[in-house]
């Protein structure tokens, strides 16, 4: 999985990161590219990757990489500043491409 095409970002957690692994790739979070109406979700929704690679001091933000699982994802909206909610049954943290 080195080969990732992938983005660095600041992830802002909204729930303790501690129980993730860092350097590892996280699988089972994505992006939901739409809307919540009457309960239901339009829009598209991807797979993110995520690999904490650093914690910052005192926080639960971390830094790490970002990927999609497909080349068909909108990797053209992750240009530097752009932030997004990851998404794991409920918003899990905000992520801002560096």
């Amino acid at each position: 999985m080195n080969a990732i095409r992938h983005a660095q970002a600041l992830i802002t957690w909204h729930r303790d990161p501690g129980k993730f692994s860092r350097n590892e790739w996280i699988r089972d979070i994505v992006v939901n590219y739409g809307e919540i109406i009457d309960g239901f979700m339009h829009g598209d929704t991807w797979t993110v990757l995520v690999r904490i690679t650093s914690q910052l001091e005192d926080t639960w933000d971390t830094y790490a990489d970002v990927a999609f699982i497909v080349d068909a994802a909108p990797w053209h909206l992750w240009v530097p500043g752009y932030s997004f909610n990851l998404w794991a049954g409920k918003d899990v943290a905000t992520v801002h491409i560096l």
